[in-house]
């Protein structure tokens, strides 16, 4: 456990946790509202990171709206799911947050419409090398890379 603590702690990411996305073309009510941090397991279509600064951790919880699927250049589909993504990355979970009711309560779900890679297998990612992959059930519009 203590190894787990310590990598993650050593993988801070460098960029803010919250933050906006950059231009693009995004579903429609969109605001831009992303969050960047390390990556820690998830259940079901429920993706969970963290993000740490001195004794400064914040934690964000959300679900993918529906599995991350993107083309690559020779035109083969790949899909992502929670299970798929490694914990200790570093990603940009780009999100729509929601008020529901629950038991009477108002809470907030966090929607996740998009996710990119800022560091994967240790290896941080340009940001004009990053892409922005898709992970909603809205089909008539792109991610591109920023």
């Amino acid at each position: 456990m203590a190894a787990i603590s310590l990598s993650l702690l050593l993988a801070l990411p460098s960029r803010p946790q919250k933050g906006t996305a950059p231009n693009g073309y995004y579903p429609p009510g969109y605001t831009g509202t992303t969050f960047t941090g390390v990556t820690a397991a998830g259940e079901g279509s429920q993706l969970v990171l963290y993000y740490t600064k001195g004794n400064k951790q914040e934690r964000f919880v959300g679900h993918l709206d529906a599995p991350c699927v993107w083309t690559d250049k020779a035109g083969v589909t790949h899909t992502i799911e929670v299970s798929s993504i490694p914990s200790g990355d570093e990603l940009t979970a780009f999100y729509l947050p929601e008020t529901i009711e629950s038991g009477g309560q108002k809470i907030i779900d966090n929607v996740i419409i998009a996710i990119s890679y800022a560091q994967h297998d240790g290896k941080n990612i340009p940001e004009g090398k990053r892409v922005i992959v898709g992970c909603t059930k809205q089909t008539h519009w792109q991610f591109k890379a920023f």
